[in-house]
């Protein structure tokens, strides 16, 4: 009789964990998930403000030489060799100059995928031309780095600005349905060399 009631009792044990089980788990899972989430996400925007800082100091080495004749200029950076280890990349006309800054925001942003806009914005930095701030894009706040003519509107001692945006995707599914995607954006400004 007492094995009896010993087997009773652990069989009543065994499922009373497999209720623990099922009531735990889905809340386990979802915290672990979520963590994954929380670790992409701060990965995402740190990925995306070294993207725009890397975009802005490409434009401002750059901004300056757009269309700049001579000996001392290169068409692309591919064309910096050791014959020629100083020459300035001078972008031909300011749709170049936007494709370079583009390039070098993708090429920090591979692990991402692709990127939502890309702005940008050449200002004097003073009281009449200030840099553009917070969710600037070319029409509302920033110019493009060209006047209304499409001529590139930068020089040496300016400052460029180049504002990202970005749509993150949530991993878990659960936490997808709750929140859909989440729009990020970052930002940097620099002085053209």
């Amino acid at each position: 009789m007492r094995r009896l009631l010993r087997r009773l009792r652990h069989q009543d044990q065994d499922g009373t964990t497999l209720v623990e089980l099922a009531v735990v788990l889905p809340i386990f899972m979802l915290v672990l998930f979520g963590l994954f989430d929380a670790g992409k996400f701060v990965y995402t925007n740190t990925a995306l403000s070294q993207a725009a800082r890397e975009g802005a100091r490409l434009a401002a080495a750059e901004a300056a030489w757009i269309s700049v004749p001579g000996d001392a200029c290169v068409g692309d950076a591919s064309a910096v060799t050791a014959a020629r280890p100083g020459a300035h990349v001078c972008p031909p006309d300011i749709m170049s100059f936007k494709s370079n800054v583009s390039d070098a925001v993708e090429r920090m942003t591979v692990t991402l995928g692709p990127i939502t806009d890309l702005y940008l914005s050449c200002n004097a930095g003073d009281v009449d031309d200030p840099a553009p701030l917070g969710d600037w894009t070319e029409s509302l706040g920033g110019n493009g780095c060209q006047d209304a003519g499409g001529s590139a509107i930068s020089s040496t001692g300016d400052l460029v600005s180049v504002r990202l945006e970005y749509t993150y995707q949530l991993f878990t599914p659960i936490l997808s349905s709750f929140l859909g995607s989440v729009p990020l954006s970052s930002s940097a400004t620099m002085i053209i060399n």
